[in-house]
């Protein structure tokens, strides 16, 4: 190859450094605000002697320096997501029963709902700015719009089966030909579904054509309109298998979508699994519109980073633990990958 396309090859992530962020662990996921460049990260409260309960530690992403803990549920978090357009307004999913929506300019929770069970995930509307939605242990998604404080506005049954949601995002509707519906992408740990979003904003469901059980992770990647699903072993595999999926449709004779997705590649992890670690799927750093693929390998305490073209493995970020969560995100200018601990973050930048 030229000089220019071996030089594109040289980058990759270099450890940056590590931030303690629980000395007592259970720490759980993270999510990252452009708006203020700050990552927060799920853990019990430090003090949980005088001050119980779960809440976020706020790391300014600018100054790499870690900042205040603010409290928020009762119970595990499960779920955080940032609106898009509502500046630093963090929306939770907790074990607690509660969703709630904490503004980190103020550094106050703003809003609560219960949902009446425990909530494992969470996402926003991204069509539709006021519309927010949760994910229920029995497998349904409450729907929820912010100017209605009471309750939910629709609840989506779960098609098939009952058990908790543990991935919910959200697609936005495109202008691409090969998949311009927008809707909410459920996963559970036995199915998955694509909830279409109709322009009157009622649902409707396609059921994926998945492998049946053992999934632990949903993840999506917009601008492409891939997911990527994430299966524990099981008695035909002997290790974690992570799917990149491209979602698709066709019409059916009423001329109404039949949505559906493809697999394109398979990631192998180690042969253990029994932590719902989340990983990611997102456009390189060189922004030359291919997608990197990370997940966790909970055997080797690592982080593998793939290709999503090639299916090539690019790099293996050791870490200390098992790595649960991964985010990554830019700050002026610079590309970062965050992986996430029971007690740590471990920042690498892309140069």
């Amino acid at each position: 190859g030229s000089p220019s396309s071996q030089g594109q090859h040289k980058h990759k992530y270099h450890f940056q450094k590590t931030f303690t962020v629980s000395q007592a662990g259970n720490c759980r996921i993270m999510a990252y605000c452009d708006a203020l460049s700050c990552l927060v990260i799920s853990q019990p409260s430090p003090q949980a002697s005088f001050l119980p309960g779960f809440g976020v530690k706020m790391l300014s992403t600018a100054n790499m320096k870690s900042s205040q803990y603010i409290p928020m549920h009762g119970k595990q978090i499960r779920g955080l997501a940032f609106s898009s357009y509502l500046r630093g307004l963090l929306l939770s999913a907790s074990l607690d029963n509660t969703i709630k929506l904490t503004s980190l300019e103020t550094n106050t929770v703003v809003q609560t709902y219960n949902a009446g069970r425990p909530v494992w995930s969470c996402c926003w509307c991204l069509d539709e700015a006021n519309y927010i939605y949760a994910g229920l242990a029995n497998g349904s998604i409450l729907v929820y719009d912010v100017r209605n404080t009471s309750s939910h506005v629709q609840e989506l049954v779960a098609q098939k089966a009952r058990c908790p949601l543990v991935s919910l995002s959200y697609m936005p509707r495109a202008a691409s030909a090969a998949f311009p519906y927008g809707g909410v992408l459920a996963g559970t740990l036995e199915d998955a579904s694509f909830w279409e979003q109709k322009m009157d904003f009622s649902h409707w469901p396609h059921v994926l054509p998945l492998e049946p059980g053992g999934c632990i992770d949903f993840q999506t990647e917009n601008s492409s309109r891939h997911c990527l699903v994430t299966y524990r072993p099981d008695k035909n595999h002997t290790t974690i298998r992570s799917v990149l999926m491209e979602m698709s449709y066709r019409l059916d004779d009423t001329g109404n979508p039949i949505c559906s997705c493809q697999p394109v590649h398979t990631f192998f992890g180690g042969p253990t699994c029994k932590l719902l670690t989340k990983n990611a799927i997102f456009q390189s750093p060189e922004n030359d519109g291919n997608i990197l693929v990370c997940t966790g390998d909970e055997a080797a305490n690592s982080a593998l980073l793939w290709d999503a073209a090639s299916g090539s493995l690019l790099q293996d970020l050791q870490t200390d633990q098992p790595v649960l969560d991964i985010c990554p995100f830019e700050v002026n200018r610079n590309s970062y990958l965050a992986t996430l601990t029971e007690k740590m973050v471990h920042i690498y930048k892309w140069e």
